[in-house]
């Protein structure tokens, strides 16, 4: 079965049960039936375009009903969809629809002058529409186009396989450019069976979606598995703690996926001493590590437990912490899930004893089919049937996993992963900047913040303020630096690489 035939058989089997509601429209909520048939819609839509298998799909979109449309109809017309992160600056842009080479575009009208200025600098896609209302009109109604087609069921050019690729997420580069991860039907499949065996999710679940779907934390935990369980899901495009909290009360919400910092915002609301929480059966945590203080706030105050793990864009859940353990083993991410193979090994690949840290390396079905146009970067992560997380961590006596930190120097704030390389390449754009090292900087309600370490050629001046302002259309908001050092020089090694672990010392003292 691929993904595209699971609304399909909800459709079959309980045509009148609840899909979806969107809350900030009226009205807007469709049964499994309605959705099924707005998803067949989409797709007879996009093969009017000649879309054909293996052909991408962009979105530049919030969170709406035509994401999902748009999701499930490439999955039962074999095209592969590429959700962007709307909150990438305009160079980025490019770089992806410049490497996915994607034959529609489809953005919500919010965006409509960023996807303006990627056409005025050379975005070539043959077809781009814009879902919303919006003064600019060049770009024709997304759901125009789409009402117009029939609601049956579409027949591919040929059989939609589970290892077609289904999605290709991007996730920031070593080299500060992104890679096109791609996810099979397959893989997205085993994302929601390990959320049903390690949660227990089932088609009495009602998902609050509010993190955004182009990411696969979103995607594969607020999303797919409550779909694929039959249960429903409310949208909210918006996060505000205040909303958040009334909108869980009035729609009997029993499950929400967030990143930590939502959670801290919400305690942290004005409307939480007097929140109804009770027919919550649990919330879970991504992105980053929730803090043990609020984990216990929740559960004392409002007896909600976290549900935590570990997961990348190339695997989705690799480990579950049972939600009783969440206080006993605060700290750890928990044990592997059913379907995925853990070792962790040394340098040599030798598996390392309890206790010892080593990389985290996994294989399974949920590991992702490799990195779009880049052969090297995909046999460099996946030798020998094993993926590479790039991860460092330990097991303890009873096989609990902790995570020590990333053999790259990868940067997770709230939840957005940031490499270093590509804040070092847009600030060393610059042309009074000689060199620039980027390290992670902690932060208690992000988890960590970029800070930027910078050397000015002779004679050049350039004040903090100046520099982020002559980045800020390089790369995203939340990729700036929320601190820069000037120096005069930076701590090496012999070979004259820049010791960052120096650096991040200096943080601290």
């Amino acid at each position: 079965m691929n993904v595209g035939q699971w609304v399909f058989k909800r459709a079959l089997t309980a045509p009148s049960g609840a899909f979806l509601k969107e809350s900030e429209r009226v009205d807007r909520q469709f049964n499994n039936r309605e959705f099924n048939n707005r998803v067949n819609q989409t797709a007879h839509a996009l093969m009017s375009l000649g879309i054909v298998p293996g052909d991408r799909v962009s979105v530049v979109m919030l969170n709406s009903s035509e994401f999902l449309e748009i999701y499930f109809a490439c999955a039962k017309i074999g095209a592969i969809m590429v959700p962007v992160n709307f909150r990438l600056a305009v160079p980025e842009l490019l770089y992806i629809f410049t490497d996915c080479a994607p034959k529609v575009l489809v953005y919500s009208s919010d965006f409509a002058e960023k996807i303006a200025e990627a056409k005025k600098r050379g975005a070539v896609i043959p077809s781009i529409f814009r879902l919303g209302d919006n003064e600019r009109q060049e770009d024709p109604s997304f759901s125009d186009f789409t009402a117009g087609h029939p609601d049956t069921e579409p027949a591919p050019r040929r059989e939609i396989r589970g290892d077609d690729p289904l999605v290709i997420m991007c996730t920031s580069g070593t080299t500060g450019n992104p890679k096109g991860v791609m996810i099979t039907h397959t893989n997205i499949t085993f994302h929601c069976i390990h959320n049903l065996l390690g949660y227990g999710v089932n088609r009495t679940f009602v998902s609050l979606v509010t993190a955004p779907l182009f990411h696969i934390g979103a995607l594969s935990a607020a999303a797919n598995p409550i779909i694929y369980a039959g249960g429903s899901l409310v949208l909210k495009r918006f996060f505000n703690a205040s909303e958040i909290i009334k909108l869980i009360a009035a729609e009997k919400i029993n499950y929400m996926f967030a990143v930590p910092v939502m959670y801290q915002m919400m305690a942290d609301a004005a409307e939480w001493e007097g929140a109804d929480f009770s027919h919550v059966r649990y919330f879970i945590a991504g992105g980053a590590p929730i803090p043990v203080p609020l984990i216990r706030k929740y559960q004392e105050e409002k007896g909600i437990k976290f549900a935590q793990g570990f997961g990348l864009t190339e695997t989705g859940r690799l480990s579950s912490l049972p939600i009783d353990d969440s206080i006993k083993k605060a700290g750890s991410v928990g044990k592997e899930e059913f379907h995925v193979i853990m070792r962790i090994v040394d340098n040599e690949g030798s598996d390392v004893k309890p206790g010892q840290i080593g990389e985290i390396i996994v294989k399974g079905p949920n590991v992702f089919l490799g990195y779009w146009n880049k052969p090297e970067e995909t046999a460099n992560a996946v030798r020998d049937g094993w993926f590479h997380t790039g991860d460092m961590g330990r097991k303890d006596e009873d096989g609990f996993l902790y995570i020590a930190g990333r053999k790259v120097e990868l940067i997770i704030s709230s939840g957005e992963n940031i490499y270093p390389a590509e804040v070092e390449k847009a600030i060393q754009s610059i042309p009074q900047v000689k060199e620039a090292a980027a390290v992670g900087m902690p932060d208690p309600r992000r988890g960590e913040v970029v800070a930027a370490f910078v050397s000015l050629k002779e004679a050049a001046s350039l004040t903090e303020e100046e520099l982020l302002e002559k980045i800020s259309d390089k790369i995203a908001a939340f990729k700036l630096p929320k601190k820069v050092f000037f120096v005069d020089d930076f701590p090496r090694n012999v070979s004259g690489k820049i010791l960052k672990k120096e650096l991040k010392k200096q943080l601290t003292t």
